[in-house]
């Protein structure tokens, strides 16, 4: 399914509420509505919206420290998975990451998130290291990414 209509946009103080849904339905350790409050206010950081018809399809962030970017996070709403819609979100965090003169992007990702993985790797990025039992749910590792830009 190809999706129409959407837009990308930076997230504002008036998304939260509606990220928060897709938050909880993405991650078993959902971020908090403060900490995407505190994220919007620090200078390092860039959140991206992917607005579809006045509906949040997804979103994305990043933070850009001298000329290394880290992507923070990834998620799509359920009914706008395999659309092609974290690429586009990754594209646009990774086009941020250029006009702030980063030279590398990295990121982390669970092993057993096999669409994150095959996206990812389709994009470009190679697995560099692995952080042991990174995840406080299950104690899974993290798989940390990079790409050179």
């Amino acid at each position: 399914m190809l999706i129409q209509g959407f837009i990308i946009r930076k997230m504002t103080e008036l998304d939260i509420d509606e990220i928060m849904k897709v938050e909880r339905d993405s991650f078993t350790l959902p971020w908090s509505k403060e900490s995407y409050l505190n994220e919007l206010k620090n200078l390092l950081a860039t959140y991206l919206l992917c607005d579809c018809e006045g509906e949040v399809a997804g979103y994305g962030g990043i933070w850009v420290v001298l000329d290394e970017a880290h992507i923070t996070n990834v998620a799509v709403a359920r009914q706008f998975r395999r659309c092609g819609m974290g690429r586009v979100l990754m594209q646009n965090l990774e086009k941020h990451a250029r006009e702030k003169n980063a030279l590398r992007i990295l990121l982390e990702v669970r092993p057993s998130n096999e669409a994150a993985l095959k996206m990812y790797q389709g994009l470009g990025y190679v697995a560099t290291g692995l952080r042991q039992a990174y995840y406080s749910d299950n104690g899974e590792d993290a798989i940390i990414m990079n790409k050179f830009l």
